[in-house]
């Protein structure tokens, strides 16, 4: 179940990528950036909490999906993508590089669990 929601995320994301470019200036990306108003809507009744979390990579923003849940196991392999839903970095595990390299993290979205 996890399996196909995250590939059913990492497709919403691949397909809705805009050609112009975006500033990251927005005062609220959610709704200014239509690749993150199509990922939020896409996250719905979730069985365990996920948060779109905005946060800076080599001086640049940068936003990544996350599970969140304390009570839901997953590993964590966040792929960090600018302002125009292109991967900047991908992680494949969890390691202290992620946590030097991305700053300033903030949760600007999250889809608590229905249960």
């Amino acid at each position: 179940m996890k399996k196909i929601f995250y590939i059913s995320v990492f497709l919403i994301l691949l397909l809705s990528c805009e050609k112009n470019n975006i500033t990251c200036n927005s005062e609220n990306p959610l709704e200014e950036i239509g690749w993150l108003r199509e990922l939020k809507v896409s996250i719905t009744n979730c069985s365990c909490e996920v948060s779109i979390i905005q946060a800076k990579y080599n001086k640049g923003t940068v936003f990544y999906i996350a599970l969140t849940d304390p009570v839901c196991n997953s590993i964590f392999s966040p792929s960090l993508r600018d302002c125009s839903g292109n991967i900047v970095k991908n992680y494949t595990t969890p390691n202290a590089t992620f946590e030097r390299e991305v700053t300033e993290r903030k949760v600007i979205y999250r889809c608590k669990s229905g249960i």
